[in-house]
This record gives C-alpha cells, structure tokens and sequence, in this order.
C-alpha cells in the first residue's frame, strides 16, 4: 500500500476554521481512500471528534470512543449521524471484527498500555481491515520543544514507532507528512504555510524530522493467540 497524497481530497467539515480543515486535509489526504463509502469505521481517542466529522463526510458509518467525553462537540456532530461513546481503547465494548476499518490519532503515546490498546484494535477490525495510525514525531524540532519538554508530551521516535508497529503486524506502511495548525486563518497566510508544508515533503532531507508519522497495520478479526 502506497500512502501517496491525494491532492485532489478536501476537507469540507463545517465548525471548523480554515486552519483546521487544511491541517486535517493535509493529513487524511493520504489515507481518505482506504475507508470506502458505507465502511464502519472506528476512531479510537477521538477527543472532540472533528476527525469522525470529516471521516463521516467520505460516507462511513463512522463511531469515535474516548475516554472523555465531550458533550458539547460530540452533540453537535452526532447530528451529523456520527455515534460517540466514552470507553478506553484498551478494552473497547465492540465484539471481534465488528468494525471495517479505525483509526487512531495522536492517542497511543498518551496511553497506558498501547500495546494492548493496538491490540483490541486488531480484534474489533476485520481481518485485514486497515487501521491508520498518526502519530506526531517527537523530533520534530518545534513538537520537541512545546510538546515534549514543556508539555510533558511523550511522543514516538520514528524508531520506536516502527518497531511497535512491526510487532503487530510485520507488513505495515509507513510514511511522514508535514502539517501543521495556525491559530490564524488568513487566506493568504495558508496558501503560504501549505506551500512551505509541501516544500518540506518534497525535500528528502527533511524527512525525519516533518511533524507527523502516518502508517496502516491490518485487522486481525480476532484476539492476538486466538484460533481462528
């Protein structure tokens, strides 16, 4: 599997700045495809739930769990047909392969275990099933700094999160991408962001240090050990 942007894929979400939808746009641009229209989806650590939103308007049936709720936000997208639950992701309430597809983003380096986490994942998505995970990269030289020495944020080394996703399942994909949020949303100011965003991208050198990690472990269908 390829995780090539699609440059043609927009983020239309209504409640959200301009900011946010292309932060998000610039993100989901390179794994939108894998979640065909009328799949369930799981979004797993949602928070407010603006990437169930955008991941509802692809046409999936779409539930995001986390273990805070978020009434006022979760309210206004359920009318939006998305179903949101409070729960841990490392005892999800789903039965085995109950879910066509999920995605997990920025959410396993806040957890426990998510070793067990990835795990009820695989079980609750049929078997080969995608599951994305986005996750920030800890030397990234402006996340190191705000994220992870002032806000306490641990975040995956690029090698670190490979080889726990290695250990789900050895075939995984993996690539970066560069996005950021701008608390401001001049039209003028975005085009200049998106354009030094994909400067960054085009730029080899800069890889290992571009703000996200985007990979695709498959679904298991079943518990880890289970027969199937």
């Amino acid at each position: 599997m390829q995780l090539t942007p699609d440059k043609t894929y927009h983020v239309r979400t209504p409640g959200l700045r301009p900011a946010e939808r292309l932060y998000l746009q610039r993100l989901l641009r390179r794994v939108h495809y894998v979640f065909p229209k009328a799949c369930r989806v799981l979004d797993a650590g949602c928070g407010d739930g603006h990437i169930s939103q955008a991941l509802s308007e692809l046409g999936c049936q779409v539930t995001g769990v986390d273990v805070a709720g978020h009434p006022g936000e979760w309210d206004r997208i359920r009318a939006c047909g998305v179903n949101f639950c409070e729960g841990s992701a490392e005892a999800l309430p789903f039965a085995d392969a109950h879910f066509d597809a999920a995605l997990v983003k920025d959410a396993f380096h806040h957890m426990q275990n998510p070793r067990q986490a990835l795990a009820e994942l695989q079980r609750v998505v049929k078997p080969g099933g995608p599951i994305v995970v986005i996750e920030a990269n800890r030397y990234n030289p402006v996340f190191y700094v705000h994220l992870t020495l002032l806000g306490e944020h641990e975040h995956f080394t690029r090698g670190a999160l490979r080889r726990f996703l290695r250990a789900a399942d050895p075939a995984f994909t993996y690539t970066m991408a560069e996005s950021r949020c701008l608390p401001w949303d001049a039209p003028w100011l975005l085009r200049l962001l998106e354009a030094g965003e994909e400067t960054l991208e085009r730029l080899k050198i800069f890889n290992p240090w571009l703000t996200y990690q985007i990979a695709v472990v498959r679904g298991l269908g079943k518990a880890h050990g289970q027969a199937a």
